[in-house]
């Protein structure tokens, strides 16, 4: 049920798709910066679009358009709701993509493709990555710049769980029904300079406004980025489910 809410709530007019948060992380290393400079250091000639492996729809277009041998058919991912079943495009390689399929429509029907930072709190250097969304999404993007591209603030869930620092609303800005999930996180060694207080205040299962204090100061990194088919969802069960956005968001 937690995927199928949190398809609803990340897609649509109200929402943009979060429906499998994955801790398995993957690596990307076609360039090493510094972590002050990663969101405006991709400098790769080569640029690969994710609606692109969306529009193969299954898995004999994505074996076409990017070679068989480039395809794992199947592969297990750990998240917080359990392990699930997913196809990989380049697999172990800096390229890696994840790939949903449609319930009960395996290798029939894509229904996410998911690429994933590697970031870490730990390191000097953090990776990119070649894949992005038409819409100028990319990994290593700062919320600020996300805010820009938007042309307005948007709600997020609070940090520091499974579905954690995902964009619940886009708000009706630009990228408003373009079926584009990110999630956000921070990767500095000292809470972005936050106090305690000031980081739990926008932690936990909550939504927010982008324009809360706390999360501006802190301004964290997009690790995560997924284009998706939107889900099919009544207008019954969009209501229920909207409902308990509402009681979950906190002010600004």
């Amino acid at each position: 049920m937690r995927k199928i809410i949190y398809c609803f709530l990340l897609s649509g007019m109200l929402f943009s798709c979060s429906d499998k948060k994955v801790s398995e992380n993957t690596q990307d290393s076609t360039q090493i910066v510094s972590k002050d400079s990663v969101s405006s250091s991709v400098q790769s000639s080569e640029v690969m679009f994710l609606e692109d492996v969306l529009q193969c729809v299954d898995l004999k277009g994505l074996e076409t358009k990017y070679g068989a041998k480039n395809v794992q058919k199947e592969a297990l991912v750990q998240t917080g709701d359990g392990d699930f079943k997913v196809t990989k495009l380049f697999p172990n390689t800096p390229k890696e993509v994840e790939i949903y399929w449609k319930d009960g429509e395996d290798y029939k029907k894509i229904q996410d493709a998911v690429v994933k930072g590697g970031f870490s709190k730990t390191s000097d250097v953090a990776p990119t990555s070649i894949w992005e969304s038409k819409e100028g999404l990319r990994l290593g993007m700062k919320m600020s710049e996300v805010i820009a591209l938007n042309g307005k603030n948007f709600t997020i869930t609070g940090l520091g769980w499974d579905l954690g620092g995902n964009v619940v609303s886009w708000e009706g800005g630009k990228l408003n029904n373009k079926n584009i999930s990110i999630r956000f996180n921070d990767y500095s060694t000292n809470n972005g300079g936050l106090s305690e207080t000031e980081y739990s205040s926008i932690s936990g299962d909550r939504e927010f406004d982008t324009q809360h204090a706390a999360i501006t100061k802190l301004n964290p990194t997009v690790d995560e980025l997924s284009v998706y088919l939107k889900p099919e969802i009544d207008a019954e069960l969009g209501k229920k489910l909207t409902k308990e956005v509402e009681k979950k968001q906190i002010p600004r």
